[in-house]
C-alpha cells in the first residue's frame, strides 16, 4: 500500500513490520470482536446502531467477516446488518473475508466456509453495455469477479511493477488451491477450468453465456472490464471507481549495495504502478489502450 510504503521511508518502524504491527492493532480495535461470547460487541451495537463504523471505517459486521467469527455474523444479522456496505478498498462484508482467505490459508480452510454460508449475497448486480446482469452465487463469474477485486490490492500493483503482468489464471489458481471443497469443488480450482471462464467472458468475445466480465490485454492476462458497473449501497459505481486506485501499490525493495553504488528501484517501480493508475482511469473513462503499453 502505498501509504506504508510512506511510513517505511519515513522510517515508522511498525511500518517495516507489519507481520508484527498488523496483530497490534487487531488486538487494540478488534479483540472483543473474536471472544466466542459477543456481548461487548452487541452492546456497543445497541449503543451507537447495529452498522456504526470504527475509527477505520469498519462496521462490526466487516469485522466479524475479517476475523472469521461467522457466530457473531450471524448475531449482527439478526439485527439487520447491512451486508452491502463497503470499506474503504470498495470491499463488502463477504469480499473481506474473501481477502483475508486469498492470503491466508488457515484461515481459507477453517473460517471461510461458515462466513461464506452467511455472508455471501445471492447474487451480485453487474451494469455492462447498459444491461442488468445478475451474478447467482452459484456460477464461477460471481466468486472469480469478488477474487479479482481482492487481486486488485493483492497481486496486480506487484505483478505490474515487477514484470508488467495484469492478473491471469494462475493468481487465480494460487489463491483458490487452498479453498475447501464446501466454497470451490477441485475442478473448478484448475487453472484449465480458469482460464475458460476469463476466456468465455472476454469484451470483445461474442456469446449467448458471456458476461463480459474481463478485458484481455494480452495473451492470458486480464483486468476486470473497466466499464463494469456495481451496485454498492443503491448507486451504480464503476469498478474502478470503487475500488481505490490511491490504494493500488507493490511491495517495497530494500537497496541494492554493488561497486560502492546504491540502486533503488522503488523510483521505477513507483513509476510504473502511477502509470497502471492512469491506465486505468483511461480505461475506465472509455479511451483505448495505448498501443506502447507493453
Amino acid at each position: 500500500m502505498p501509504w506504508s510504503n510512506a511510513l517505511v521511508h519515513a522510517d515508522f518502524k511498525a511500518a517495516k513490520q507489519p507481520g508484527k504491527a498488523l496483530p497490534v492493532l487487531e488486538n487494540k480495535h478488534c479483540l472483543r470482536y473474536g471472544l466466542k461470547h459477543p456481548g461487548g460487541v452487541l452492546r456497543e451495537v445497541d449503543k451507537y446502531g447495529v452498522d456504526f463504523r470504527n475509527v477505520f471505517g469498519q462496521t462490526p459486521l466487516m469485522i466479524a467477516s475479517r476475523l472469521g467469527n461467522a457466530e457473531l455474523a450471524a448475531a449482527l444479522l439478526d439485527r439487520d446488518a447491512d451486508t452491502g456496505l463497503v470499506d474503504g478498498n470498495g470491499l463488502n462484508a463477504f469480499q473481506i473475508a474473501l481477502d483475508r482467505a486469498c492470503a491466508d490459508e488457515r484461515f481459507a480452510r477453517a473460517k471461510l466456509p461458515a462466513i461464506f454460508e452467511r455472508l455471501a449475497p445471492a447474487s451480485l448486480d453487474v451494469q455492462i453495455d447498459g444491461r442488468l446482469v445478475k451474478l447467482d452465487r452459484r456460477l464461477m463469474e460471481y466468486l472469480m469477479l469478488c477474487i479479482a477485486m481482492v487481486l486488485f490490492y493483492q497481486r496486480l500493483g506487484e505483478n505490474w511493477a515487477s514484470a508488467r503482468r495484469m492478473l491471469s489464471a494462475m493468481d487465480f489458481a494460487d489463491v483458490l488451491q487452498h479453498f475447501p471443497e464446501s466454497v470451490v469443488p477441485a475442478r473448478r480450482k484448475q487453472r484449465a477450468y480458469i482460464s475458460s471462464i476469463l476466456s468465455k467472458n472476454e469484451v470483445s468475445r461474442e456469446g449467448p453465456h458471456n458476461r463480459k466480465l474481463f478485458l484481455r490485454m494480452r495473451h492470458g492476462q486480464y483486468l476486470s472490464n473497466p466499464q463494469l458497473a456495481l451496485r454498492v449501497e443503491g448507486d451504480w459505481r464503476r469498478i474502478y471507481e470503487l475500488l481505490s486506485l490511491e490504494r493500488l501499490a507493490g511491495a517495497l525493495q530494500d537497496p541494492v549495495h554493488w561497486a560502492g553504488q546504491v540502486f533503488d528501484m522503488n523510483k521505477h517501480r513507483q513509476a510504473a504502478i502511477d502509470g497502471l493508475r492512469n491506465l486505468l482511469k483511461v480505461l475506465s473513462g472509455g479511451g483505448g489502450l495505448p498501443p506502447e503499453l507493453f
